[in-house]
């Protein structure tokens, strides 16, 4: 008799160890699972980063969305294209990178931002075409106010 209860506890026991070690199993299959979606999320949101590109190398990637640093320019009699009351949601300039590469950029969104002549540079966001970069946000990196703090205290001192 003792020998029947102590079979029947381990048996007992022996089946509630196993059902602990399935519910254990999967829990730890969820987790692997929860890890292995958060791995793909992460790495699907790697091809969304973009660096920064030269106009020569954007030039090589046509239709892909690209960020561009470059500056305006208005050298050889180039100059900002808007007209507000012809198309208000056409501007259209050219711009030089730090290596000298130029291209035109053609924003179809509005008016050119504020301070857009006077600016160090700009970040262009968008897509190259053959003929002109077609931008669809416009950066600007405004001319520093300590610079103009400094020229004013240099004057001052004199």
């Amino acid at each position: 008799m003792f020998l029947a209860q102590f079979r029947n506890l381990f048996w007992a026991n022996f089946a509630l160890q196993i059902k602990q070690q399935r519910n254990m199993k999967t829990s730890h299959i969820l987790i692997l699972v929860v890890i292995a979606v958060g791995i793909g999320i992460l790495i699907s949101m790697m091809g969304d980063l973009s660096t920064y590109d030269t106009i020569d190398s954007a030039k090589a990637k046509p239709g892909k969305f690209l960020h561009l640093i470059a500056k305006l320019d208005t050298a050889n009699g180039k100059h900002i294209e808007y007209d507000a009351l012809k198309n208000p949601n056409y501007l259209s300039f050219h711009v030089v990178d730090s290596l000298g590469g130029t291209t035109k950029v053609v924003y179809m969104k509005g008016k050119p931002p504020t301070d857009m002549e006077r600016s160090e540079r700009m970040v262009l966001k968008g897509k190259m075409t053959d003929s002109a970069f077609l931008c669809d946000d416009i950066l600007i990196k405004c001319p520093s106010k300590y610079k103009e703090e400094k020229a004013k205290i240099s004057t001052a001192a004199k």
